[in-house]
């Protein structure tokens, strides 16, 4: 079954799919996917597991828990502390959250649609990949649940949501008859996050505790994972690109244009142009330089990299003056804001040029 976008509770559905990056745009709308099959369908449960998951058994604990009368069912990533110097540690995981939301389980309750509707309301603006501001997509919020939610039922099988932030607590061993477990009781789902498609050397990009050759028999079940992906044309689907990637006349929409995205002024379409003016006029938000303006597309660019915070300090005329030369150059290249056919944003730089009188490099 295929659920367009247009049957989903999404009130705000083009202010969304302009202000995220694809990661956070699927991930904001998993509370209006609940309501859609809870309410509107009127199923008594719905269960959702991320696209880089593998079942190997039945959900029996969920199906019980929900059957028992839990309004919500999660996996928290781990059950003890991360007792070694690895990464990730303790701390990573409160910035990540306490739960991981590959998976979760609501059924059809009062409370459960009530912490559905908060939840949702929150990820029209706040579904953000922003570790800084402690906000990592829809996971943060979740860790309100166990205060929320009466009905909730943390489940705690290691079988459930095996992965590299938590197989150091629950090794994968494999039987003589080809079945597998997960720190004793059976898998029930692995979790491949951070495996690299085309690339078996790598067990997970976003740790450091496990390789292929520590890993165990967890090393076989990321083999048999990319094969599988391999088989089933990941090569092909991977290249599509984000249907909400760029602007109606072919322009790409860059990461800082979302994030400032409420600055802009009207409420048309976001989609129908970058509004180019706008965003190459000086930045109000900072103090300007004689021959080095810094315009709110920068700025909001600058905003965006702690690094280039940290490196060009905006309060000293140093920091902006530095700034503004690195975007000429660097900026330009690493953002690819300089390509064919030419953009506005490529006229623009043009015109920059011609007014500070001087040749910058070029890719």
């Amino acid at each position: 079954m295929i659920v367009p976008l247009s049957r989903l509770p999404l009130p705000r559905l083009d202010e969304m799919r302009f202000r995220y990056s694809v990661m956070e745009f699927a991930t904001a709308i998993k509370p209006a996917c609940f309501l859609h099959f809870l309410e509107e369908r009127g199923f008594d449960a719905a269960i959702y597991l991320d696209p880089d998951i593998s079942v190997f058994a039945p959900l029996s604990e969920v199906e019980a828990a929900l059957a028992s009368g839990a309004s919500c069912v999660l996996t928290p990533h781990i059950l003890a502390p991360l007792s070694d110097d690895a990464r990730p540690n303790d701390l990573d995981i409160m910035r990540s959250g306490v739960f991981n939301l590959g998976f979760g389980a609501f059924a059809r309750t009062p409370e459960a649609s009530a912490f559905l509707g908060w939840w949702g309301r929150h990820l029209e603006t706040d579904c953000l990949d922003d570790l800084e501001n402690g906000l990592f997509v829809d996971q943060k919020f979740m860790d309100f649940a166990p205060a929320f939610l009466s009905g909730l039922h943390i489940l705690r099988n290691p079988g459930y949501n095996v992965a590299y932030w938590n197989l150091s607590q629950r090794p994968v061993e494999k039987s003589a008859d080809g079945h597998y477990t997960a720190g004793g009781p059976p898998l029930v789902f692995f979790h491949f996050s951070g495996v690299v498609p085309g690339d078996d050397s790598v067990f997970s990009k976003h740790q450091d505790r496990f390789n292929m050759e520590t890993a165990g028999p967890a090393a076989d079940l990321v083999r048999e994972y990319l094969g599988q992906l391999a088989t089933n044309g990941h090569a092909r689907w991977s290249a599509l690109r984000y249907a909400y990637g760029r602007f109606d006349n072919g322009d790409p929409i860059l990461a800082p244009m979302r994030r400032a995205w409420k600055a802009q002024p009207g409420g048309a379409n976001p989609f129908s142009s970058p509004q180019t003016e706008w965003w190459n006029a000086p930045s109000p938000d900072v103090d300007q330089d004689a021959g080095a303006p810094i315009t709110r597309l920068m700025f909001a660019l600058h905003q965006s990299r702690p690094d280039l915070r940290a490196e060009f300090p905006l309060s000293l005329k140093s920091g902006r003056r530095g700034f503004h030369d690195w975007f000429l150059v660097n900026g330009i290249r690493e953002y690819r804001l300089e390509g064919a056919p030419p953009s506005a944003f490529t006229r623009f730089l043009a015109r920059l040029r011609l007014a500070l009188g001087r040749r910058l490099p070029r890719n």
